[in-house]
């Protein structure tokens, strides 16, 4: 026979309520000179009549029947059978609600006995220390129980191990073999290194020729052929020829080279030290002109100022002007810019690079001409201009169009990161990689910033999101965080409902400051989730309700969810009459004049239960009289408004 502790601890609980209960009312009893034999089986009296029996020796005073301990003892019935209904305990077999109940019942019996109260107490104590005895050995046998198994499982366990440690061992022996053969690999491959690092005598005798093997370029027919051996030796002869002009007019020895470095050295150093000397000129020119200008200056005036007077603020300001100052570079000295070389140089090389990438481009090396376009200085090449250029082409070969090659190497590249492109440009780049499926590069360029956020380019992220529910919860996530970089926080707090995350979405709506109502009517009326329409009219989390009960319920009455509206009062109502009117009363932002208009609302929609609970309690307050429309009424007080 199977043995279930838990089973048996429900009988052992069960006994003992019955033993207290069997107390409680023999003790009553003694109390009121009364049973309730009603709320006893027939066994449990015959027990209770032996154990009193036992008694039949001794003096028995006489009841004390009083109308106190009547209703006492009523009440304790009362109480019993009403906890026993609400609690749902079962007509019979063990239940621990039973006994809590009846511990409580005759914890009210002890507070109510006089004489016996210490003699109660004790029993009581008595029961609850059995009790307690009987869970510990539940827990005890529980534990030990679960001991056993663990120990049972033990043989099994060592088992597994010693398999497993076979296993290891024979997959040790296999790496151990692999590397015995890997190394006897790398041993040969030296040897053969070592034998083809050969001496130059032997170098040179391996270079004279064997007539025995056959000539590069030529059959075997043709090398025993005088005529062709002739016309291969004038073709190898032409060959090196041309590769000995070639090393005389493409290569210069190393002692060249480092004379040219050392010259260009000297130059740039003699460069530098003109350029400063300019810079010096300049700022002289600049001072030269500005005293000449006030010179020119006093002399059309009616000289009445000294010149050295008028001279003064001039000779102040030349004597504050800087090398570095961006004053000079106002003057008149186009000439001078004109004639900078590095600005020619500069202009030169950008020249060419726009020329290099048209060539790539017109070559149809696509790849390479939006990498060349990507890195190019300036950014002449990263704009929208190339951008249509690589879109028009809609023959090509490979898996990607040249648009989207150019949006690639356009983010890979490191300017990406302090410049991105604008807007329309990340549009559109990101349009081209949902078109091809690249959602992993839409994830990295959002992810790392290499786009300007937009709320275009969030919107371009949720439809394509809804076209694809597969990929949904991404394009949501993606475009959660462009509308929280653009500071729209409700369509950041959308995106979190739509993927499911209420809890979040509460969360961001109760931190952000910037959080508004309309906001909050906005993602009500945009997902109609009754956990976010709770929370956001309650408190939350020791915070006071984002939104009003009353403004909420007649915005979502406005609208075509009117039902979402009237739902919210229908859960308000089902707490209790007073939950409805501490609601209406605490609302300092609705006035009694919305919520009777919400009241006429319930009352067009068929909630007229609604509508009347509110007119009473609206009706209830002081200060608040219902208008009457009766036309008798309206002209007792028409003399007011003529």
């Amino acid at each position: 026979m199977n043995y279930n502790p838990h089973k048996s601890l429900l009988t052992r609980v069960s006994l003992v309520t019955f033993l207290i209960t069997t107390n409680i009312f023999v003790v009553a009893g003694r109390l009121t000179g009364r049973y309730r034999t009603e709320h006893f089986p027939s066994g449990a009296m015959s027990r209770s009549s032996s154990a009193s029996s036992s008694f039949n020796g001794c003096v028995v005073l006489p009841p004390i029947i009083s109308a106190r301990d009547k209703n006492f003892l009523d009440s304790v019935y009362q109480f019993i059978q009403s906890e026993q209904k609400t609690v749902g305990c079962p007509g019979n077999g063990p239940d621990e609600q039973r006994y809590i109940i009846h511990s409580v019942a005759f914890d009210k019996v002890i507070e109510h006995a006089t004489v016996y109260k210490s003699i109660l107490t004790s029993i009581k104590q008595a029961y609850d220390d059995c009790i307690g005895a009987v869970r510990k050995g539940h827990k005890d046998a529980t534990f030990i129980r679960g001991k056993l198994k663990t120990m049972a499982a033990e043989p099994t366990t060592l088992t597994y191990s010693i398999k497993r440690a076979a296993q290891l061992q024979e997959r040790i022996e296999i790496i151990k073999k692999d590397s015995a053969e890997l190394d006897a690999q790398i041993l040969k491959i030296r040897e053969s290194r070592k034998k083809q690092t050969q001496s130059p005598e032997e170098a040179s005798k391996k270079r004279e020729v064997n007539s025995s093997t056959k000539i590069p370029g030529l059959t075997f027919e043709e090398s025993l052929n005088p005529e062709a051996l002739t016309k291969h030796l004038e073709y190898l002869e032409g060959k090196l020829t041309e590769i000995k002009q070639k090393k005389n007019s493409n290569y210069v020895p190393l002692h060249v080279k480092a004379e040219v470095d050392h010259k260009m050295k000297q130059t740039f150093e003699q460069r530098e030290e003109l350029a400063a000397e300019n810079e010096k000129l300049r700022l002289r020119y600049r001072q030269m002109k500005l005293l000449a200008d006030a010179v020119s200056s006093w002399e059309r005036s009616d000289g009445n100022i000294p010149l050295l007077e008028f001279m003064s603020p001039t000779l102040k300001q030349a004597s504050e002007l800087k090398v570095t100052d961006a004053a000079y570079y106002s003057m008149d000295s186009v000439g001078f810019e004109e004639d900078d070389p590095l600005k020619i140089k500069a202009s030169e090389l950008l020249l060419e690079y726009i020329e290099r990438f048209l060539e790539l481009f017109e070559g149809g090396h696509y790849e390479a001409a939006a990498f060349h376009a990507a890195n190019s200085p300036h950014g002449v090449l990263r704009n929208s201009k190339t951008m249509k250029r690589f879109k028009a082409i809609t023959e090509y070969k490979g898996k990607f169009s040249p648009q989207l090659l150019f949006f690639q190497a356009l983010m890979i590249s490191s300017n990406a990161v302090k410049h991105p492109p604008d807007a329309d440009m990340s549009v559109e780049g990101v349009q081209c990689a949902l078109k091809h499926n690249c959602l992993e590069s839409v994830v990295n360029w959002v992810t790392q910033k290499r786009l300007t956020y937009s709320e275009k380019l969030a919107e371009v992220l949720c439809e394509f999101g809804e076209s694809k529910p597969e990929i949904n919860d991404t394009c949501l996530a993606l475009a959660q965080l462009v509308y929280t970089h653009c500071a729209l926080h409700r369509e950041a707090a959308l995106c979190l409902c739509k993927r499911g995350m209420i809890h979040g979405a509460i969360d961001y709506v109760y931190h952000c400051k910037k959080f508004n109502m309309d906001d909050c009517l906005y993602l009500l009326k945009h997902c109609q989730s009754p956990q976010l329409l709770q929370s956001l009219t309650h408190k939350y989390n020791g915070r006071p309700a984002a939104l009003s009960v009353g403004l909420t319920v007649l915005s979502l009455t406005s609208t075509n969810i009117k039902s979402f509206g009237f739902q919210l009062l229908e859960n308000i109502y089902a707490c209790g009459k007073s939950v409805l009117e501490q609601t209406i009363l605490n609302d300092v932002m609705c006035t009694p004049e919305g919520w009777n208009q919400i009241a006429k609302k319930c009352e067009n929609n068929k909630y007229s239960h609604l509508a009347k609970e509110i007119i009473n309690i609206l009706s209830a307050q002081a200060g608040v009289v219902e208008l009457s429309n009766c036309a008798e009424d309206a002209k007792l007080v028409e003399h007011i408004f003529m």
